[in-house]
């Protein structure tokens, strides 16, 4: 982002004010910063930085009760409703494997933390709110009108930062998924030997391969372009 062009986080809220309807992942784009650093200029005006501890947050999540769980990125949504239980914790990853939710969640991901209320058709819509070290949302939970308010509360305050400052310093955002893969020093057939006997989930990490760039060079007998209008039909059936 051009830093000339850098909006004080007064100017932010300013401008989400006079188009609240908009999303806030949308509207972000248009102010070309990242959805973290929106709702980072609203904390003190409906926004609370909260620590992702991310063991803390889901055994707490399990007391808050029926939730919205939302989780998205530019080509897709995954939105469900549930109740997070039979949570499993972990260092360097941690698990729910409930009815509703069945989530696998790497925690070193999870860099900026938020709890946000903000009025929206007369009521508060009150979330927990997960970025990562660009200022991308990777994981948000909504409450419902069900959900335990005082649960939440207890969670929020267990969990909120010392530091409290509207404003981010977040890494650059690499836009080509293939760019770090672009002086790789394997071949193709490192990459179809490692795939023909593939044993290790691992693997693309082991050989600092992109999944994208993986797909692309393994060859046709391992993986193939499908038409976009393959996702409607495998959800139909």
């Amino acid at each position: 982002m051009d830093q000339r062009k850098k909006r004080s986080p007064n100017e932010i809220r300013r401008a989400w004010e006079v188009c609240p309807n908009i999303p806030a992942r949308d509207f972000a784009a248009q102010l070309a910063i990242s959805e973290a650093e929106l709702v980072a200029a609203h904390c003190g005006f409906g926004a609370a930085r909260i620590d992702p501890r991310v063991n803390h947050l889901l055994t707490g999540l399990e007391f808050v009760g029926e939730v919205t769980a939302l989780t998205r990125n530019q080509g897709a949504v995954h939105e469900k409703i549930g109740v997070f239980n039979r949570v499993i914790t972990g260092n360097n990853h941690a698990m729910v494997l409930g009815d509703e939710f069945d989530l696998r969640v790497f925690p070193q991901a999870w860099r900026y933390g938020f709890a946000v209320e903000r009025r929206h058709r007369g009521g508060i819509q009150r979330s927990l709110q997960f970025f990562d070290a660009t200022g991308a949302a990777v994981h948000k939970v909504h409450l419902r009108p069900v959900s335990n308010l005082h649960a939440y509360r207890k969670l929020v305050a267990e969990l909120v930062s010392a530091n409290q400052e509207p404003t981010m310093s977040l890494k650059a955002r690499v836009a080509d998924l293939g760019a770090r893969t672009a002086d790789w020093a394997g071949t193709v057939d490192d990459l179809r030997e490692h795939w023909s006997r593939l044993t290790d989930v691992n693997l693309l990490k082991t050989l600092k391969l992109s999944r994208c760039q993986a797909l692309r060079m393994v060859g046709q007998d391992y993986a193939w372009l499908l038409d976009n209008a393959a996702v409607g039909a495998v959800l139909q059936r």
